[in-house]
């Protein structure tokens, strides 16, 4: 029989349909074996010695005496060259009748992870994915010092059907000058979590994850990977910090590479049991520029794209996961 389970935290339900559990190889496709990448391609913005069809870089990683816009890199940040936001002007709104309006005020960035196209997260060395994740942490601490912004998101699409639409290894960061309902919705639940049990939630989820052993993924010194009790889609999973850390731009350099490590290793389990499968991992960090200190835990979340929102999903807001979040962290774990 399906179950309803409940998200502690965003008070968030998601139908676990057991009796439409899907394996692994139920979500391959005959079809889909991929060709093989070159290591460069000639067209490709984000391969080196294309730097001239980007943005001006931000920041880089640079050889010694490598020029600014030029090949020597190991990790690039640019402006998108498309943003959804624009970094000119003040977020004021103003009222339109019954709405609000404002100017698209924000930063977009993308964050080049490796000057070789044909990498990914799993498949790249440990050192240079280490790297790209120490950016990922620049970036955050840069855009976190800008008072307009109250709200950062770490964001990564594999695949074209997960969003992506230049395949070359990368990722995005986005700033805002609001918190938006997915992060607000962390932060209250979080709050009225611990008013009403008078423990920080995500603690108490992992002891329980730890207890049962069921649904872990990964553990190591300083994280935990899982795959959610309450997970919305098909082999999704969580990294959670055992440290009651707010902000990822706080972590120190040995617990960044931990995370790094944690995070590639997931991927990889992913990438073996679903056959480098779409994706989107998001980093959830806390609000920046508050009046006051928010309770919170920064995390990331990992979302496999195997199925499709249909009006259910769409008109309820609830997931419907057709592998059991048990199966998902087992096979996930090898023992499938």
């Amino acid at each position: 029989m399906p179950e309803l389970r409940l998200n502690p935290i965003t008070r968030e339900w998601a139908v676990i349909a057991t009796e439409r559990s899907r394996r692994p190889h139920d979500f391959k496709k005959a079809d889909e074996t991929p060709a093989p990448k070159p290591d460069h391609a000639p067209t490709c913005p984000f391969c080196t010695g294309n730097e001239a069809m980007t943005p001006p870089e931000v920041e880089a990683f640079r050889e010694p005496g490598a020029q600014p816009e030029s090949p020597g890199w190991w990790v690039r940040a640019v402006p998108n060259k498309f943003p959804a936001l624009a970094p000119e002007g003040v977020f004021q709104p103003q009222p339109v009748g019954v709405y609000l309006r404002a100017e698209g005020v924000g930063t977009h960035e993308v964050i080049i992870e490796t000057p070789l196209h044909n990498h990914t997260p799993a498949t790249m060395p440990a050192e240079q994915w280490r790297e790209a994740v120490r950016m990922y942490q620049r970036r955050l601490q840069a855009l976190c010092r800008d008072s307009r912004y109250k709200s950062l998101l770490l964001f990564r699409n594999e695949g074209r059907t997960a969003g992506a639409s230049l395949e070359h290894p990368h990722a995005q960061l986005v700033a805002l000058p609001f918190v938006p309902p997915v992060i607000q919705s962390l932060v209250d639940g979080i709050a009225r979590y611990r008013a009403e049990h008078h423990k920080d939630p995500f603690e108490a989820i992992l002891e329980q994850e730890h207890r049962e052993g069921v649904r872990l993924v990964h553990t190591a010194p300083h994280y935990t990977a899982f795959v959610p009790y309450f997970a919305r889609v098909p082999f999704e999973v969580w990294i959670v910090p055992h440290a009651p850390q707010a902000h990822f731009e706080q972590v120190g350099d040995s617990e960044r590479d931990a995370f790094a490590d944690t995070l590639q290793h997931v991927l990889q389990r992913i990438d073996a049991v679903l056959s480098q499968p779409p994706y989107n991992f998001m980093l959830f960090t806390a609000p920046v520029n508050t009046a006051a200190e928010v309770e919170f835990r920064w995390f990331l979340r990992i979302a496999p794209r195997l199925t499709i929102d249909a009006g259910f999903e769409i008109g309820t807001g609830v997931g419907i996961n057709i592998t059991a979040p048990e199966d998902s962290a087992r096979y996930l774990r090898g023992e499938g």
